[in-house]
């Protein structure tokens, strides 16, 4: 039992990680691919199929897959919006029929993925653990967890967190709809709306660096937030106050009083996701306020790998 292994796939946006993941949530190696989401459903799915083959051997009993969009009752996914050319794709089948041998595919969203790692985390009472997780990165991801159990909704997508309204005449996102979390809090939207917003600051020290050949990036917008940069200071604390009333109206509708919050962006966690948190506890009922829990990810970047690894042994089982 101890030595059970599997294949954990986090099929981002821009790369998919793929890594060796035993039965206690440790991640024994990995490597990461270009996505080139662009390119299509097959595309993506052979880079997949291929990546696996580099890291297959005879002590992998599971392959789990975190991908984006809302997983339905057959197990396809259903319209990743920042994947074009996706629609319903039956991934497992697909993905099979390019293994070098038959093994067992667990296919999940990935934001739940990693949602059931944090929850899995070692230390954590699963039984009795239920938290909202929300990860920042190319989309904005999130999962409810019900006791340790992933909380799928009528039809596979619960949790879709970033795909909550915060401004009934905002911005449209790529899912369709209007003023979305993802559509301003997505890394691509927080760098553009920066931009845009960049030349009425001509103070920021963010013209430099964007004169030097500096690309400008949530990375870059944090730095210079933590070095005294007024315009992208405010900027952030602005993007987190969005986000905390996004937190607050899931934490109020479901009665959670834990978020772990992960992704690449929540690394502004200073600039960005403590004033999300001050905005969250100012608007959470006074009966959830008391136990307000704020945390980032335990396992970071490689949770998507890690909870699709566990997925996928805990359904062998």
């Amino acid at each position: 039992m101890s030595s059970r292994r599997a294949l954990g796939i986090d099929v981002g946006g821009t790369n998919i990680k793929v890594g060796v993941v035993d039965d206690r949530g440790q991640l024994l190696r990995s490597s990461s691919h270009p996505t080139e989401a662009s390119r299509g459903p097959d595309h993506v799915i052979r880079t997949v199929a291929r990546a696996i083959d580099t890291l297959l051997d005879d002590d992998i009993a599971a392959v789990g897959l975190g991908v984006p969009g809302a997983l339905n009752e057959r197990g396809e996914i259903c319209h990743p919006p920042n994947f074009p050319g996706w629609e319903v794709i039956d991934v497992a089948s697909r993905l099979q029929l390019l293994l070098e041998r038959t093994l067992p595919i667990a296919v999940e969203n990935d934001a739940n993925v990693a949602a059931y790692a944090e929850a899995h985390a070692e230390g954590n009472n699963t039984a009795e653990q239920s938290l909202l997780y929300i990860t920042l990165g190319t989309g904005v991801g999130g999962c409810i967890i019900d006791r340790g159990t992933i909380w799928h909704g009528g039809a596979g997508g619960g949790g879709e967190i970033g795909h909550v309204s915060i401004d009934v005449h905002g911005v449209r996102c790529k899912c369709g709809s209007i003023g979305c979390v993802e559509a301003y809090l997505g890394s691509g939207p927080l760098v553009e709306h920066a931009l845009a917003q960049l030349p009425h600051h001509p103070h920021s020290s963010l013209h430099a660096a964007l004169a030097e050949g500096f690309s400008l990036s949530p990375d870059l917008l944090d730095r210079a937030a933590q070095e005294g940069d007024g315009f992208a200071r405010t900027y952030l604390a602005e993007r987190g106050t969005m986000l905390g009333a996004a937190l607050a109206s899931a934490m109020n509708l479901c009665d959670l009083s834990t978020v772990v919050i992960g992704g690449g962006v929540a690394a502004a966690w200073e600039t960005l996701v403590i004033p999300a948190a001050e905005a969250l506890r100012s608007r959470l009922l006074l009966s959830i306020r008391p136990r307000l829990s704020v945390r980032p990810a335990h396992y970071g970047n490689d949770a998507g790998m890690i909870g699709a690894g566990l997925l996928a042994l805990h359904g062998m089982a």
